[in-house]
């Protein structure tokens, strides 16, 4: 289990638990069904959506905070261009989810088995190298002005709604470790508000694909 000192391992955590939701699904999915295509499509853009999100505010918030406190370029150039890397393996996968949803035959799911594979090798490049060299300086500087303005610029990115999903999303299925750093983090009151009350979209219409 991971110990878990910032909300990217937090992050991290959700995304394996999706990708490996993902590929269990595609090894058990029923050639022909429509319904069950639909569903993980649209799972897939939650998924997609979250992966953006991330990527967004990493890129334009906190890494040049980071660079503020000293982070080394090298490094943030790096973590870039994994970035360019997955953006270009997630394009891979929604136009392969787009294509097994509109016509869900062997041809397509071979192609989204295949695309969700190279996925998850990229982001686990990704992520073990962020867990490896960001995430010490991340525990290192989490304190400071810079990083704290970061965080409250990336809380005002989300509507109240899609910080909800965001939230119920993060605490689907995670590890203890996990939702004891979200309850250190947020206040009790608006951790249930949001993940909640606010986030029952995401329970209604994409945790309820892997009930």
């Amino acid at each position: 289990m991971t110990a878990h000192l910032s909300m990217n391992t937090v992050i991290h955590a959700a995304v394996r638990r999706d990708l490996a939701r993902f590929t269990t699904a595609l090894a058990a999915f029923p050639i022909g069904s429509t319904q069950r295509a639909a569903d993980l499509n649209r799972a897939w853009q939650n998924l997609d959506h979250q992966l953006h999100h991330d990527h967004e505010g990493e890129e334009t918030i906190f890494w040049p905070a980071l660079r503020a406190v000293g982070a080394d370029e090298s490094l943030v150039s790096d973590l870039d261009g994994e970035h360019r890397q997955m953006a270009d393996a997630m394009a891979s996968v929604r136009t392969a989810m787009a294509a097994l949803a509109t016509d869900p035959e062997a041809a397509n799911l071979a192609a989204a088995k295949s695309a969700f594979s190279e996925l998850s090798d990229v982001v686990e490049t990704h992520f073990s190298h962020e867990e490896q060299t960001l995430e010490p300086m991340m525990a290192r500087v989490r304190d400071t002005p810079e990083l704290k303005r970061a965080a409250q610029a990336i809380r005002k990115t989300m509507t109240p709604r899609q910080a909800g999903d965001n939230l119920a999303w993060l605490a689907d299925g995670a590890d203890p470790d996990a939702r004891a750093f979200l309850r250190r983090e947020i206040p009790a009151p608006v951790l249930f508000i949001f993940s909640r009350l606010m986030g029952r979209s995401y329970r209604r219409q994409i945790a309820s694909v892997w009930a």
